[in-house]
């Protein structure tokens, strides 16, 4: 598994400018223009996927949960302005401020907001697009190691076709950054001189990297760490990327704790670490059953072997591990936050590409160069296969259950308003409504037995038909006033009769 190819670019700085730099000037090899040109295809066939939902409702999943909730801080913003609106993070009616986290997904939702029109694809389009950049700078990751581009590109079609990459890339706004700011940073390592453009890079994807997330910030300064001790030295290369990595640690504190609080972060640590009161059993099972429904069951059989391989081989040892460490700690640390969100571990994708890649091009290796032929094909099939498997989730289980169906509730609310004077948007059996909250300009009020007498009779409900509590009747579903799919809106009228007519033990 430690084989290295006979041209492959030691890990060690440069003086000049490798041939898989970010800046090299020197004439590409047909290799890498045909690599790249691999890479723009696999990107473009991932937007193309995701461009069928830019422009829907915000619906009844993570996606609606996240985006309506920067819908509605965007929308206070341009009615209170920027005090009035806390600095963008006022979620009323649905709630108070949500601003513990860093303020880059805000300050670019803000700016997208000013794009023509008032249409849900202003809040998607940053998004997405920041989830995109995930595929091109894994490459230039991958690449940063030497490895071969089949290998390469084989790795990036296994992880777009994983449930982490192609449900939840587009929604956590920083796969994109954190590999961008790691494949800058792992061409500035190798290299004793890098160029201003590249060093340039690694700063700016640094800064945005911490500005962005809380993974942002940690693996800065895993990174840090990283490339000071391959350059071995405090230098202009150093000292340029920790103060960029510095600023957008600065700015993201200034950020939540002038906004949010000392007391709100500190509450907000707590329930990450400390709420909840499942078991370690409890905790692994969540977390396994997480995996296998985001990860087919080959890539989940794969990944260990992957990760194994990628801290045997030397050039991608110590990235590998750093990768690996900020994964487990992501999940493991935070662990109410992993056993309340399905995509929780999405950061194991990180070092799941490096892995997968650094095993395929040890497989690809011992394959002998006569054999080129056969090389070839299994390449060829082993694409096929994933573009079946691509095909088969976008249009299977994955996409009905994550993206499509939840999609009716958000479509119903925005098709149909409340009843006229409704003051607040009663449902059903449902979580965080944001969507619901953003579509009625209404605050959410949870429908119980104690509660319903308190709705006017024409006020309207959300509901969901796999979904109706114990306490009322499934009847209370028989004549709705809409639906779309699985969603339904009843009169509080039907609910309160229902409530009234059920039997003592009921």
């Amino acid at each position: 598994m430690s084989v290295e190819s006979p041209s492959a670019t030691i890990e060690r700085p440069q003086t000049q400018p490798s041939r898989w730099s970010l800046t090299n000037r020197v004439p590409t090899n047909r290799a890498n223009v045909l690599g790249w040109i691999g890479v723009a295809g696999i990107t473009a066939v991932v937007a193309a996927t995701w461009a069928t939902t830019l422009a829907a409702a915000y619906g009844d999943n993570h996606e609606g949960r996240v985006f309506s909730r920067f819908a509605l801080q965007v929308r206070n913003l341009a009615e209170h302005g920027l005090v009035g609106s806390q600095f963008a993070t006022d979620m009323a009616p649905y709630g108070r401020s949500y601003a513990h986290h860093p303020p880059l997904a805000t300050i670019l939702d803000a700016l997208f907001s000013a794009l023509p029109g008032e249409g849900e694809y202003q809040m998607r389009l940053a998004p997405y697009l920041l989830g995109l950049l995930a595929i091109p700078a894994a490459a230039a990751l991958l690449r940063a190691f030497g490895l071969r581009w089949p290998p390469v590109l084989v790795a990036l079609g296994m992880m777009v076709v994983t449930g982490f990459f192609w449900v939840y890339a587009r929604i956590v706004f920083d796969l994109g950054l954190l590999m961008a700011m790691a494949a800058a940073i792992a061409h500035v390592r190798r290299q004793a001189q890098p160029s201003r453009r590249l060093l340039v890079v690694a700063c700016v994807t640094s800064f945005l990297a911490t500005l962005g997330s809380w993974p942002g910030i940690a693996l800065a300064a895993l990174l840090g760490l990283w490339l000071l001790s391959g350059r071995r030295r405090v230098d202009r290369v150093t000292v340029a990327v920790a103060v960029s990595m510095v600023a957008g640690l600065l700015g993201s504190l200034a950020f939540m704790l002038g906004v949010a609080g000392v007391s709100n972060l500190s509450a907000q640590t707590r329930f990450r670490t400390e709420g909840g009161d499942f078991t370690v059993r409890e905790f692994v099972v969540q977390q396994w059953l997480w995996f296998r429904q985001l990860l087919p069951s080959w890539y989940l059989a794969l990944l260990p072997v992957g990760v194994v391989v990628g801290l045997l081989r030397r050039r991608t040892r110590a990235f590998t591990a750093l990768a690996t460490a900020l994964a487990v700690g992501w999940v493991v640390l935070l662990p109410n936050g992993s056993f309340i969100h399905d995509y929780w571990p999405y950061i194991v994708l990180i070092p799941g590409v490096v892995g997968m890649a650094a095993l395929l091009d040890a497989v690809w290796a011992r394959v002998p160069a006569r054999l080129g032929t056969l090389r070839g094909c299994i390449a060829g099939l082993v694409a096929l296969g994933l573009v079946v498997a691509f095909a088969a989730m976008v249009r299977g289980p994955m996409a009905r259950d994550y993206i499509v169906r939840p999609l009716g509730g958000g479509t119903l609310v925005a098709d149909h308003g409340p009843a006229p004077g409704q003051v607040r948007a009663w449902h059903i059996s449902f979580g965080a409504v944001r969507w619901l909250a953003y579509y009625w300009d209404l605050a959410p009020a949870k429908v119980l037995p104690e509660n319903a007498s308190m709705a006017r009779s024409d006020d309207l409900a959300l509901m969901h038909l796999d979904r109706i509590p114990e306490w009322l009747p499934a009847s209370v579903a028989d004549q709705p006033v809409a639906r779309e799919g699985r969603y339904v809106l009843v009169r509080m009228a039907d609910v309160q009769a229902a409530l009234r007519h059920r039997s003592p033990g009921e």
